[in-house]
């Protein structure tokens, strides 16, 4: 069935738009309204709002302003500057200009008080970039600990300073209130100004060791003394921490790292006299927060705070469920209760009062959208959807959700089928199987722009969550751990199966794979073992476990947790190998292009340099893109001409081989 709306095309990622960081003003709902400039190849992030009566207004635009927050008189808002720092900027709400009222050092994080009267600024100060210059007498950089560089950010300084300073609205002066050379998660501070929450690592003189874990911390500002809230798990990651609004308490989201990688989040409750943590009983397969979230590929500048306080004795928080959102609100008495269940992902939330939740969402076919929650009537209306205009003119893939049985039969496994825009049904579509990342990670109602390209090129999309993804629950999330190329392969297979049987208009016969990070791994595997495939794209692929152990910014643990043996203490060489694609890439027998950011390292270049090498032996069909200053996330956040020619690079190489 066709219409005259063009499909979703590669270079449609200059005009879609996402919103996020949604905060309520007055009358006014404010949010991050998110964007590409292609004339200058640069993202865009202007701050925006709605009224009561639907009025739209832009209130800063031109290149990067995020966090809006305000008084009764004002709007306040971080803006990136010439120097790649973030300063505060105030707008009056009444009309005029914004004004900088900060300098200095960046500002990459701030929380509002609840009188309205102070911002609570967490500053970064540094002297070493992460990435260096081209020069013509370059510098050298001396490393010392085995944790010395992030993927996205490059290679981490030793001297950078963090500070909490608390910022008049009424006078623009600064106090500090706590400074560190280590790196925190500002949280917020107590109503009456007298303590902070953050979120910090425990061991920070480690430099033979890697510090995996997020502990929360409540800080006594007069008395300069620092309380371990989650001492009981010392080993802890937490994502978040918020007092309430009498400042007797604070809820925490976060887990005990117990299956490293693959531990659901929960809840907690610390009443701040009593000093005991204690979690709350929440369903088994609802992973709290945002830190489990969907794989997909379009919203920026999430703000990823997952629970906050309505009153006193209520607060709201998010939660993953089976591939999509939901929110839940508790109590002090630790009861829960469901009160969104909508097939949609959350990029954003905020309470507006009690009742009512200002929230950012998405699904398959709605790529974001400004709406208010009713948590007593259970309802929602939309506000603003940015692409209203975009969707006149263009139509978007239908996706259907199946769900199918594991070989072993221990579980159920959900999939999607994203089928191709147009097609005939007197004729059958090309099938991609696409495999997440992770891969505690998971696909979903969420939208998706690179399947939807790929469904208007021609080609039905099979995408599935195996055991190991996450929304499923602590045992299906851990249960790929330690059997790598055996229990995934069996279930995405098996999925594919499902999805061919199920679905008349796919195609069996033309069938390719990709996938990138794990699904690179998995991609690799699986041409190395089955000719099934017409082509494969391997994107940022692990191909050899033993480089990756000391070469990933955090091989390391990656390594030692997902394969359940360290390469060294177990004497696990020989292990390693055998899970590695590399192994057996003599096999390979299917085209495939393998596609790596340059600048990567969460897995670096080495590992598709080392299976190009290998393939191109065979006399296969094999070539190799690299995209230059690209990081492991280009799909989601790289470059945006890149992020185009990487799709396109991916449909050219399948349609080569389509017939």
């Amino acid at each position: 069935m066709t219409n005259n709306k063009s499909g979703v095309a590669a270079t449609d990622l200059y005009q879609l738009k996402s919103l996020t960081q949604p905060n309520p003003v007055g009358k006014r709902s404010f949010f991050v309204e998110n964007g590409i400039d292609e004339a200058t190849n640069q993202y865009t992030a202007q701050i925006a709002s709605v009224d009561v009566d639907g009025r739209y207004q832009v209130w800063a635009r031109g290149g990067i302003n995020l966090q809006p927050v305000g008084t009764a008189k004002n709007l306040y808002y971080r803006h990136l500057d010439a120097n790649g720092r973030y300063q505060l900027m105030q707008m009056p709400l009444d009309g005029g200009d914004a004004v900088q009222v900060t300098d200095g050092d960046s500002i990459v994080q701030m929380r509002m008080t609840p009188d309205e009267n102070v911002l609570v600024l967490k500053r970064v100060h540094s002297n070493v970039s992460s990435k260096f210059a081209t020069s013509d007498r370059p510098q050298i950089r001396h490393i010392t600990k085995l944790e010395n560089r992030a993927d996205g950010i490059g290679w981490l300084s030793n001297d950078k300073q963090y500070s909490l300073v608390m910022f008049d609205l009424q006078t623009q002066q600064e106090v500090v209130l706590f400074e560190s050379k280590y790196d925190l998660d500002f949280q917020g501070i107590s109503p009456d100004l007298t303590k902070l929450v953050f979120i910090q690592s425990t061991m920070h003189n480690l430099t033979d060791a890697v510090d995996d874990t997020a502990a929360v911390y409540l800080y006594d500002i007069g008395k300069k003394k620092k309380i371990w809230v989650t001492s009981e798990m010392p080993s802890g990651i937490f994502t978040d921490a918020r007092f309430s609004p009498d400042g007797q308490n604070i809820v925490v989201i976060g887990n005990d790292n117990y299956y490293v990688h693959a531990t659901v989040n929960h809840v907690y409750f610390y009443p701040i006299e009593d000093g005991n943590l204690y979690q709350l009983n929440l369903n088994d397969d609802v992973d709290a927060g945002f830190a489990g979230g969907l794989s997909t590929d379009f919203a920026q500048h999430r703000s990823n705070l997952g629970i906050f306080w309505l009153d006193d004795q209520h607060y709201i928080f998010h939660g993953y469920h089976h591939g999509y959102s939901q929110l839940y609100t508790g109590d002090l008495d630790g009861q829960i209760d469901l009160v969104r269940d909508n097939n949609s992902e959350i990029y954003d939330f905020v309470p507006i009062d009690s009742d009512h939740v200002l929230i950012t969402a998405s699904s398959q076919k709605m790529p974001s959208e400004l709406r208010i929650v009713d948590l007593k009537q259970f309802d929602e209306r939309k506000l603003y959807n940015p692409n209203a205009e975009y969707e006149q003119t263009h139509q978007y893939a239908e996706a259907g959700a199946f769900s199918y049985t594991a070989d072993d039969h221990q579980t159920q496994i959900s999939g999607w089928v994203m089928h191709a825009l147009n097609f005939d049904p007197k004729q059958k579509s090309p099938v991609i199987l696409y495999v997440h990342g992770g891969p505690h990670d998971a696909y979903g109602e969420s939208f998706m722009h690179e399947f939807q390209t790929l469904a208007s090129s021609g080609f039905a999309v099979v995408f599935l969550n195996p055991r190991g993804s996450t929304t499923y629950g602590q045992q299906f999330e851990k249960a790929l751990m330690g059997h790598y190329g055996e229990m995934d392969y069996s279930d995405i297979m098996a999925g594919l199966n499902a999805a061919l049987e199920q679905y008349a208009d796919l195609d069996a016969e033309r069938v390719f794979i990709a996938g990138g990070s794990y699904g690179g791994f998995f991609s690799a595997w699986a041409i190395g073992h089955t000719d099934r495939f017409k082509a494969a794209s391997v994107q940022r692929p692990i191909i050899d476990w033993r480089a990756l152990y000391g070469t990933g910014d955090i091989g390391i643990r990656y390594a030692s947790g997902e394969l359940g043996k360290d390469l060294f203490k177990d004497d696990a060489v020989q292990y390693y190998w055998d899970r590695s694609p590399l192994k057996y890439a003599k096999h390979v027998k299917t085209p495939v292009r393998i596609q790596h950011g340059e600048y990567d390292m969460r897995v670096p270049t080495n590992q598709s340099e080392a299976f190009f090498t290998a393939v191109k032996q065979t006399g296969t069909d094999v070539d190799y893109i690299r995209y230059p200053r690209s990081y492991h996330g280009l799909s989601r956040h790289g470059i945006p001409n890149l992020r185009v020619q990487r799709l396109e690079d991916i449909t050219e190489w399948f349609r080569r081989y389509l017939n």
